[in-house]
């Protein structure tokens, strides 16, 4: 255990280095030398922690960014689970656009789907409850899925420098977009718990075709 507990703060020290350096220079332009140096360990204690630096970039985005918005759960409260997460990449940009550029999008762009997905599920399931309503199943998949990739799509281009951000007024429109979105979806589409509780469950079409000619027959 003591082995692992010094382990695991060396790594986080030449993490620390390594952010430090990134807000000075390019993630291109570090090198191993000025993180060790600024660390103050030997070049032999970074290679047996790190293959080398992309492996110290991957492990800082795994180990603190994804842990970081995995356990902020604030299903209740959307305004909050939202800010935190701006103010989050607003305060480590330089980490997120030296991910970005490494290893692309689809590393990124995955991590904040994943990680938005369970947010806005439990959103509609909870505004589900509190209406009494339950949308039928395909339209709550297709509502969350188109929520994930705006909110996720939104951060991105956050981070890579396409979108203006204005913290306050983000944040206020897309937490508006979102509670009309699913308030709104509901009331229109949405059946009667105890309607609901009784209806089949959907086929895919091919099934449904299927099953009217057996009818039929």
């Amino acid at each position: 255990m003591k082995y692992e507990a010094a382990s695991m703060k060396t790594k986080r020290a030449l993490a620390e280095s390594l952010k430090k350096l990134m807000r000075r220079k390019p993630f291109s332009k570090i090198t191993v030398t000025e993180i060790v140096a600024d660390c103050g360990v030997n070049r032999k204690t970074f290679y047996y922690h790190f293959e080398d630096i992309y492996a110290l970039l991957r492990w800082i985005f795994e180990d603190e960014a994804l842990n970081v918005l995995d356990n902020y759960d604030l299903i209740d409260h959307p305004e909050e689970a939202i800010a935190f997460v701006f103010d989050y990449v607003e305060r480590n940009r330089d980490l997120l656009r030296s991910v970005y550029d490494v290893f692309g999008n689809i590393t990124l762009g995955d991590r904040f789907v994943k990680s938005f997905e369970g947010t806005i599920r439990s959103l509609i399931e909870t505004a589900e409850e509190r209406k009494g309503k339950k949308l039928p199943d395909k339209l709550a998949d297709y509502l969350c899925e188109f929520l994930t990739e705006a909110v996720s799509g939104m951060v991105l281009d956050y981070i890579t420098g396409r979108f203006p951000f204005d913290r306050r007024k983000t944040l206020d429109f897309v937490t508006l977009i979102m509670r009309t979105a699913i308030g709104g979806l509901i009331n229109e589409r949405g059946i009667p718990v105890e309607e609901a509780a009784g209806l089949k469950p959907e086929l895919p079409e091919d099934m449904e075709g299927a099953q009217a000619e057996e009818t039929e027959n």
